[in-house]
């Protein structure tokens, strides 16, 4: 199944190109990954605070290490989240640039999809 969604700058709207199985599958594991309140939480202290060690995520979000790495591990695989290994320290930083391109894309979607229905 594809979906036809404009390739423009967010807040217009107009039909445009197809977007293929894999945009699809990119923007749910996106909206996945964003669908829990410990993801949204590191993707907070990320974005205000900037990048931060793994093990220090773990300690304020009050989670135990692997399930930590769990949670990092759905928003590297969605984009949302860079990791770099310094020394012995994961370090992890919010892909601003990824996360924009994401949301315009699903918003475009979104909006294509409700204007067809109207």
């Amino acid at each position: 199944m594809t979906y036809k969604v404009p390739l423009m700058l967010p807040g217009t709207v107009e039909r445009g190109a197809v977007l293929s199985q894999s945009s699809l599958r990119e923007l749910r594991s996106y909206y996945r990954a964003l669908g829990d309140v410990n993801r949204l939480r590191i993707v907070q202290i990320l974005v205000t605070e900037g990048e931060q060690p793994v093990s220090e995520l773990a300690r304020r979000l009050r989670i135990s290490q692997p399930l930590m790495s769990w949670h990092l591990r759905r928003l590297r695989r969605a984009g949302i989240v860079r990791m770099e290994r310094v020394g012995r320290e994961v370090r992890c930083s919010f892909d601003r640039e990824k996360f924009a391109e994401l949301n315009a894309r699903g918003f475009r979607l979104l909006m294509n999809r409700a204007e067809a229905q109207a």
